[in-house]
């Protein structure tokens, strides 16, 4: 009778729910003597074959219920219960971590003091992308650093000296060569010409002469793993980010979003010490309301179920 009981409590609500329902219903209608011999005569209340029925019923639903969500996520192979939706932000929980997309811009989010804005830049950590307004990098140093660009980029370069090195030249072009400091390098600026916001600049691009600038998929792991151990070092455990790689670096945007969502989750997995990651929110283009975002919130969806399985 234990191991029955055992083995019962183990089972999903709505079969619970079928057996005590089918018991509920059959009890006023069976007696048992002092033999324990049953015999069965009309029910002597109809309150507890209401009862009983009414607790099967539920169970039977429920049974449907989770054979369409089993269905469901079969389709899509993932399983979207892990995916909450509230005001705008589609959210997951990774190892304590919660990863949120959103649709907007950077430069008109809106981030509480003390909460760090990660940016991309190049590997040489230069000035070309602080002054197009084309890039999030652009756009929210014109609208956060006005008047201060050229500043701003020599302090992220002496910053960039002082933490990696004196680097090594490179030829971006036929006719020009810089100092890189690699891609997948993480700069993190406390306070930046006295502003309350953290900025971590990270190198998602790469540039070569003949080649282009592009961006690969795995400098987005290796930047959000130097991302973490920064903020773990400044004590800070919640970063907002525009999508990363999807800009100039020509990864298209579905898939800069699918990479950087898959390395925020391996680094909230495996985490700094006792320091991680709390929130992570990355903001996916979105010119205005009546303009599409660059990707398709279906896409974030069953993304964010996906890296949601990982404990």
């Amino acid at each position: 009778m234990t191991d029955l009981f055992k083995t019962l409590v183990k089972q999903p609500y709505w079969v619970l729910l079928l057996v005590v329902g089918a018991i509920i219903t059959v009890l006023p209608s069976v007696s048992f003597d002092k033999e324990r011999y049953f015999t069965t005569h009309q029910p002597n209340t109809l309150l507890l074959v209401f009862i009983g029925c009414t607790l099967m019923l539920i169970g039977m639903v429920g049974f449907g219920i989770s054979i369409w969500q089993n269905e469901r996520q079969e389709a899509t192979g993932v399983d979207l219960t892990k995916v909450s939706e509230r005001n705008g932000f589609l959210s997951t929980m990774v190892s304590d971590c919660e990863i949120r997309v959103c649709e907007g811009r950077i430069e008109t989010y809106q981030v509480d003091q003390e909460i760090a804005v990660a940016l991309p830049c190049n590997e040489y950590f230069d000035d070309r992308c602080m002054h197009d307004t084309r890039t999030s990098l652009g756009s929210y140093v014109s609208r956060y650093f006005s008047g201060q660009v050229q500043e701003l980029a020599e302090l992220v370069r002496q910053n960039a000296e002082r933490q990696f090195g004196q680097g090594t030249m490179e030829r971006k072009t036929e006719r020009e060569e810089a100092k890189s400091f690699g891609a997948g390098r993480c700069l993190l600026m406390l306070n930046p010409l006295g502003r309350p916001n953290p900025i971590a600049f990270i190198s998602t691009t790469t540039q070569r002469a003949s080649e282009g600038l592009r961006a690969q998929i795995s400098c987005l792991f290796d930047g959000m793993h130097e991302l973490n151990k920064a903020l773990a070092d400044a004590r800070i455990n919640e970063v907002v980010m525009p999508l990363l790689g999807g800009g100039h670096g020509n990864i298209s945007a579905p898939l800069a979003l699918i990479g950087l969502l898959l390395a925020v989750a391996e680094a909230a997995r495996y985490g700094v010490g006792a320091q991680r990651m709390r929130r992570v929110t990355i903001i996916v283009f979105k010119g205005d309301s009546s303009s599409p975002a660059v990707v398709d919130r279906t896409i974030a969806r069953k993304t964010l179920a996906l890296v949601g399985t990982q404990k």
